[in-house]
C-alpha cells in the first residue's frame, strides 16, 4: 500500500492586494512558486497551518483561494496570530476548504488546534482546545498527526522564543497518554527544527515567504529559500519527512529589523 503524502504549507503571509510586498517579498508570487512544486509531489492531503494573512481581510484570503486552485486534494487549515479567525474561517469554508479540524485519511487521524490568541502574537491552547484534542484521541487508536501554528519548543532567538506556545505541558499531559500520536507540526518561526519529546517527533517549517535568521537575538531575515513540509505517513504508524526549497529570484530587504 503506498503512503499517504501530506504537505504542510505555513506562514504565507498574503495581503488582498496581490502586488503588494512583505518587506520586499512579494508573497503572492512566492507561493505561487512553492505551490507549483506542491502540485508535482501530487499530495493526498495539504494542511495550512496559520499566518494565512498578513493583512487579515476576506481580499486576502480569497487570494489564497485563488492561489490553491490547481490543487485537487482535500485542503484543511488553522489559524495563526496574523489571521483573523472569523474572516478566515467564512472565506475559506465558502471557498471549498475543509472546515474539519479533526479528520481521517490514509489508516492515519489529523488533528488541528488552534493556538492563535485575539490580540497577542504568541501562543495558547485555550480549555476548549485541549478537551477536543483529548475527544478526538479517545475515539481513534490509529496513527494521528496533530497540527498547530505555534512551536512547543524554544529555537534558541529570544525575539521569537518569547512567542511560542505558552502551556506546552497541558499539550504534553495529553500527548503523554495516548501513544498513538506521531507527529506534531507548526509553523511561526519561518525555519525548519525537529525535536523529540517521548514518542512523539515535533517538526516546525519554513515559510512560503520571508525566513527568520536561526539563533538570531533579535529580528534578522535569513536568505534561504522559501518551502513547505512534505510527509509520507504508513498506516503502521511510520513516516518519512523533509522541506523542499523552492528557488525564488525575489529582493527581500535582509537588512529590516521587524514587520
Amino acid at each position: 500500500m503506498p503512503p499517504l503524502r501530506v504537505v504542510q504549507v505555513t506562514d504565507t503571509h498574503l495581503f488582498g492586494d496581490p502586488h503588494q510586498t512583505l518587506l520586499g517579498c512579494p508573497t503572492g508570487t512566492t507561493l505561487a512558486a512553492v505551490l507549483a512544486e506542491v502540485h508535482l509531489y501530487q499530495p493526498d492531503v495539504l494542511l495550512l497551518t496559520g499566518d494565512l494573512s498578513q493583512d487579515e481581510t476576506a481580499a486576502s484570503y480569497e487570494h489564497l483561494l485563488t492561489l490553491l486552485q490547481p490543487l485537487t486534494c482535500p485542503i484543511h487549515w488553522t489559524g495563526g496570530n496574523h489571521d483573523h479567525w472569523q474572516v478566515l474561517n467564512r472565506v475559506l469554508t465558502a471557498g471549498g476548504l475543509r472546515p474539519e479540524k479533526c479528520f481521517t485519511q490514509g489508516g492515519w487521524q489529523f488533528i488541528l488546534l488552534n493556538s492563535a490568541v485575539p490580540g497577542a502574537v504568541g501562543g495558547e491552547l485555550l480549555q476548549a482546545e485541549l478537551m477536543y484534542l483529548e475527544q478526538c484521541l479517545q475515539q481513534a487508536s490509529q496513527p494521528t498527526l496533530v497540527a498547530l501554528h505555534h512551536p512547543l519548543f524554544p529555537v534558541g532567538s529570544p525575539w521569537l522564543d518569547d512567542s511560542r506556545l505558552a502551556n506546552p505541558e497541558r499539550l504534553w499531559h495529553i500527548l503523554d497518554g495516548h501513544p498513538q500520536v506521531k507527529l506534531v507540526l507548526c509553523g511561526h518561526v519561518h525555519q525548519e527544527r525537529q525535536w523529540q519529546r517521548q514518542h512523539v517527533t515535533y517538526f516546525s517549517t519554513p515559510s512560503t515567504c520571508i525566513q527568520f535568521a536561526p539563533q538570531s537575538q533579535t529580528f534578522a531575515l535569513d536568505a534561504a529559500s522559501p518551502g513547505f513540509r512534505w510527509l509520507e505517513l504508513q498506516p503502521d504508524g511510520h513516516f518519512r519527512s523533509g522541506v523542499t526549497r523552492v528557488a525564488c529570484a525575489v529582493g527581500m530587504d535582509l537588512q529590516a529589523t521587524g514587520y
